[in-house]
């Protein structure tokens, strides 16, 4: 899961992060988060996704608009043994513990 940081940054790195994460078995990419930039047209998570799909055709990357349809896709595609990454800097921060409860609850 990764939550693209800030409009500019997105914008100028969108196409290194295509090949950051080629090896990922599955990607989500929610909306970026802003950090109090101005929005710039044409930049968003989407970009990166987009990114991605364009290095890596074959990629399963989903564009998740927020954080509730971020942690629906987890809960989703999470299966017993994976290994789940979040990378942001933003407000994902509280979407794994909530999956991971939720997950703990589907078990029991």
């Amino acid at each position: 899961m990764f939550q693209p940081h800030r409009y500019t940054r997105t914008r100028d790195l969108a196409h290194t992060f295509a090949d950051a994460f080629e090896d990922a078995d599955v990607l989500g990419v929610t909306e970026l988060y802003s950090a109090g930039e101005a929005p710039i047209e044409g930049v968003s998570g989407v970009l990166v996704r987009d990114a991605v799909v364009a290095a890596h055709p074959d990629a399963d990357v989903a564009f998740l608009p927020d954080l509730g349809a971020a942690e629906a896709w987890l809960l989703d595609v999470l299966r017993p043994g994976d290994l789940c990454l979040t990378l942001n800097a933003g407000d994902l921060t509280a979407v794994p513990d909530r999956v991971l409860a939720a997950l703990q609850e589907r078990a029991s």
